[in-house]
């Protein structure tokens, strides 16, 4: 409709004797075209606010999630050591030397003769015959 009324006005300008109406029409033209523009040059400064704040936010979430990412495989890595050692421990479960080294640091069994240290630290010593084997050859383990 705007297009049809400048061809109007285009085409009857000459119509128009009176110079002073034609001078508040272009203003108004001028007027209406400057606020085309800062209209669109608004839209534009709001998009690309809007795209840079958006952009920020995922940019921020995608560093986290690499940390955290990080992180996990780590501990993944980690457990997976854990696993291997406690397959090796079972494998190792029916072996008579290494109930006998789990009775003597977990328990504190003793062989006869055998005297236990303790120490500050924590640490405990078993003195004795020197002799790791009973009479009957259990090691004591079941004493």
């Amino acid at each position: 409709m705007e297009k049809r009324y400048t061809e109007f006005l285009e085409n009857n300008e000459a119509a128009f004797e009176d110079d002073e109406l034609l001078q508040q029409i272009a203003a108004r033209r001028k007027v209406r075209d400057a606020q085309k523009r800062r209209k669109k040059r608004l839209s534009v400064v709001a998009f690309v606010l809007i795209f840079v704040l958006v952009s920020g936010l995922l940019g921020r979430d995608i560093i986290r999630l690499k940390a955290e990412n990080r992180a996990l495989k780590k501990q993944q890595i980690a457990l997976e050591k854990q696993r291997d050692e406690l397959k090796e421990e079972l494998t190792r479960v029916d072996d008579p030397d290494y109930i006998r080294e789990q009775a003597r640091k977990q328990l504190r069994l003793l062989n006869p003769g055998e005297i236990l240290f303790n120490f500050d630290d924590g640490s405990a010593v078993p003195a004795g015959s020197g002799d790791e084997t009973s009479e009957d050859g259990s090691g004591g383990a079941d004493e």
